[in-house]
């Protein structure tokens, strides 16, 4: 089979591997669709962080196969599997946890002391034609919904995170720090808990249109005749908005999103940074702000994700674009440069077999 291995920085190579086979309690999935993330961005631009030594829960190193955000058709399940059958259509939560540390057992895997991830630091990966997953991290896509869909789930779910770590009230007002994958996460996730009023921060101008036409006001930070945070003011009568969610990565993004919340709102952090930044703590402490991370996404989000989908909450118009696997490497950099806002990779031989219905 083909597959996309990363071997050290700005070295991925499209080539033939030996096709995996499930073992006990594993799904062999037939990958449709695989999307590109921004820590995709980050393994590949600049040095794999995640697998430069052996990860300590499941042993992967470099070579690595990419890809954590994929769906595909079930081919194969190993012994004991019920969960899924062949031909069914699934999605895959990729992270992987050791079910013994005191954030797992206190229900919060996601944030596991020796976290790993399928398609990162676990063995396999999606951008391949076939990949091997245990079955608990398959999720079952309801009838009526793509294969393209079910590669979205992923970054869906650490957008709907983000918002739920907030506290989102229906009729409230929101603000989105940047308009890539999970800012458009982000987004949907506001308009699905009843948030209709949400301001986005964007400078690309293909970005913002997205966010536009899917409901969100919006305002480009590089435009001299633009102070983001006055107008946020002036939209919301001098209060500010609700909550804020800063999915750029950029310090003057958080800046702008601490300086635009309401007395009391919590600024979710959710994107990934290159490096320390500085924050002004006064803007924090007079406004009595809460400033709160958002990590992945904990047990029960997905489900969530599939049945706002399922309810037209996540439209796929306007910002998904696709490319074939053996253009992976320009696909990470149309992503790193924001010439693209979100990509998936056409699987070889994944996308003839997936319907819209489960068989």
């Amino acid at each position: 089979m083909l597959a996309a291995r990363l071997y050290g920085a700005k070295d991925l190579r499209i080539e033939e591997m030996g096709e995996p086979e499930p073992g006990p309690g594993e799904v062999k999935i037939r990958v449709a669709y695989a999307g590109i993330c921004g820590t995709d961005v980050h393994e590949y631009f600049d040095a794999p962080r995640a697998t430069h030594v052996p990860n300590p829960l499941t042993g992967a190193v470099l070579p690595q196969t990419l890809g954590h955000e994929f769906a595909g058709t079930v081919v194969e399940c190993g012994e004991g599997v019920d969960r899924v059958a062949p031909d069914d259509r699934v999605c895959v939560r990729p992270i992987r946890t050791c079910g013994g540390c005191a954030r797992c057992t206190s229900g919060l895997d996601h944030l596991c002391a020796r976290l790993a991830a399928i398609g990162v630091t676990s063995p396999g990966g999606g951008l391949a034609q076939y990949v091997v997953v245990p079955a608990d991290a398959v999720h079952r896509l309801p009838d009526g919904l793509s294969l393209e869909q079910g590669a979205l789930v992923e970054p869906m779910a650490v957008g709907l995170n983000a918002v739920e770590r907030a506290g989102v009230r229906p009729g409230g007002s929101a603000l989105v720090t940047g308009a890539g994958a999970v800012g458009m996460g982000a987004l949907f996730a506001l308009k699905a808990h009843d948030v209709e009023d949400v301001l986005v921060v964007e400078p690309s101008p293909s970005r913002r249109a997205a966010a536009e036409r899917h409901g969100a006001r919006v305002l480009d930070p590089t435009d001299p005749a633009v102070d983001v945070v006055a107008e946020v003011l002036r939209h919301t009568g001098g209060r500010g908005v609700d909550v804020a969610v800063e999915c750029a990565g950029r310090p003057d993004a958080l800046d702008t999103a601490l300086r635009s919340v309401a007395a009391r709102a919590p600024v979710v952090l959710v994107a990934l940074y290159s490096g320390p930044i500085a924050i002004d703590t006064s803007v924090i402490r007079l406004a009595e702000l809460a400033l709160l991370g958002a990590e992945a996404y904990p047990d029960g989000i997905f489900e969530r994700v599939l049945g706002h989908m399922a309810d037209g909450h996540y439209p796929t118009d306007g910002w998904l674009d696709h490319i074939r696997l053996a253009d992976t490497v320009a696909g990470l950099h149309d992503v790193r440069d924001g010439r693209r806002l979100k990509v998936l990779v056409d699987i070889p031989g994944g996308t003839a077999t997936g319907s819209s219905r489960n068989s």
